[in-house]
């Protein structure tokens, strides 16, 4: 029996497209009949949106003693429910100032993202029996007879994932016209805070290979199958993994329309931008693993010539790991989008993606870095007040 099981991040990625509709028809409604000017412009503005991220960047996958052995009799390998979060959906926020007759701006924006899986491998391969006479065969058997016993494993998973960017930054309008008639640019330098988290449970159990062997018995002259092995492999880790930087941070945001104007009432803009930030935090990880075997003899004939019915070799393979390092993360980001505009209003649609090189301790017993990336597309309102 076979038996694979995932539970999705969640089914709140859908609000990409409700954003988009909800904006799209509260411009429409909302819409002033006056041209947008300077004068006009709001001084506050604030964002609200969404964003389906697709992670980059894979931790080292955790591998129990019994692996091996597992894989050589045909059960599935317990790295198979490698810790690995794939997708997770983020809310955005901003609020911009920017005052009357000032070409200057300040901002603060968050984005935050979480997600949760689950994964459950089970499956049986069913052992084949041992001749007993010429029509009959046995199959192993565990102690006090609870057989047949299968070759077996059973894995599950557990993953939580969250991240967090926040940013600090003072913009500067460059002013129209820098790349072509109408087009807006904006250099903005200021302070990024980032946090990533990460957390997987693991249950790996495994009987890989329950076996009978045969003893001779001089009185009927054959050997018969009456001794029975059997294993039991469970491992149980625990894994944490984070980072928390703080440095500096450089951005540029252009857009250029590509239906109507500066001064129309409703304007169609093609929009892009590029960041980079150096961040200085430190990263960690705690890994608990504890690894328990079991293999067992019955041999129901045992007392008859001095051997123990029941024979157990009881292993424990575990670690309890704690590792703390400070680090420099270089962050390189980019997005691209369409942006339909009011004087007072503004709903987006895009794909953005961000890199953060080095950030997480993806190792099990040594340190090993890995990158961290979320890329995807997201949706965006604006509104602005404050005339």
């Amino acid at each position: 029996m076979s038996k694979l099981t995932n539970t999705p991040v969640g089914n709140r990625s859908k609000l990409l497209a409700t954003v988009s509709a909800a904006a799209l028809l509260g411009m429409l409604q909302g819409t002033g009949a006056h041209a947008g000017t300077d004068a006009d412009r709001p001084l506050i503005w604030f964002e609200f949106g969404g964003q389906l991220d697709r992670f980059s960047g894979e931790p080292e996958p955790y591998a129990p003693p019994f692996t091996d052995e597992a894989v050589a009799h045909g059960l599935p390998s317990p790295v198979s429910v490698t810790p690995s979060t794939r997708y997770s959906f983020g809310e955005t926020g901003a609020i911009s100032f920017q005052p009357e007759d000032s070409s200057w701006s300040f901002s603060a924006a968050i984005r935050y993202g979480r997600s949760g899986g689950k994964k459950h491998t089970h499956k049986e391969i069913e052992v084949a029996g041992v001749p007993f006479t010429g029509t009959r065969t046995i199959q192993p058997f565990g102690p006090n007879n609870q057989g047949p016993i299968n070759r077996t494993a059973d894995y599950s998973v557990k993953n939580n994932e969250s991240h967090m960017i926040v940013d600090f930054q003072v913009g500067k309008d460059m002013g129209l016209g820098l790349l072509g008639r109408d087009d807006v640019s904006r250099l903005g330098f200021g302070v990024r805070i980032a946090q990533f988290t990460t957390k997987s449970n693991l249950t790996l159990f495994a009987d890989p290979n329950p076996h009978l062997s045969s003893k001779y018995f001089p009185p009927f002259h054959r050997s018969l199958p009456v001794i029975g092995y059997y294993q039991f492999y469970k491992a149980k880790p625990e894994i944490l993994r984070n980072f928390r930087g703080v440095g500096p941070s450089l951005s540029w945001n252009a857009s250029m329309p590509l239906l109507g104007s500066h001064e129309s009432d409703a304007e169609v803009t093609f929009d892009w931008g590029a960041d980079f930030a150096v961040l200085f935090g430190r990263q960690k990880a705690r890994i608990r693993h504890q690894t328990t075997g079991d293999r067992h003899k019955h041999d129901p004939f045992g007392p008859f010539h001095g051997a123990p019915k029941y024979s157990t070799d009881h292993y424990v393979n575990s670690a309890n790991v704690s590792r703390s390092r400070s680090v420099v993360v270089s962050n390189v980001g980019a997005s691209a989008g369409i942006s339909l505009q009011f004087p007072n209003a503004k709903v987006s649609i895009g794909y953005r993606a961000d890199f953060f090189f080095g950030a997480m301790d993806g190792g099990i017993d040594a340190r090993k870095n890995e990158n961290r990336g979320f890329f995807g597309p997201f949706a965006s309102i604006s509104i602005g007040v404050g005339d």
